[in-house]
């Protein structure tokens, strides 16, 4: 009765294709994969941009400081200070971007896989 039972249940899912349940696998599988993928690009991009951000601090210090050089423009000098500090905002706020891609992502692949 099994061979017969498998060959209604094979025959019945080739005339009417998959059941909602094999769909459901399906997309399943191809969104555990895509939000473990992402989630793991992300995550390694991560020390990029914490080192970027950690960069950005030296530099504001070192131009606070002028790099230990007298300070002979001051225009220049004014300039350097706020060019860094944009650049320390810059980077910052890519970082916080990034981290909250990462917690939304993880967020959503834990809320999919939970049962």
């Amino acid at each position: 009765m099994n061979k017969l039972n498998s060959f209604i249940s094979q025959f019945t899912s080739l005339i009417k294709g998959d059941g909602a349940e094999v769909q459901a696998a399906k997309a399943w599988r191809s969104a555990e994969s895509a939000l473990k993928v992402q989630i793991a690009s992300l995550s390694g991009d991560l020390i990029r941009k914490e080192d970027a951000v950690e960069q950005a601090q030296e530099n504001l210090v070192k131009a606070r400081i002028n790099s230990g050089s007298q300070i002979t423009d001051r225009d220049q000098y004014i300039a350097t200070l706020l060019s860094r500090k944009e650049s320390l905002t810059k980077v910052t706020k890519e970082l916080e971007a990034h981290q909250k891609t990462i917690a939304f992502l993880q967020e959503e692949y834990d809320n999919l896989k939970a049962e």
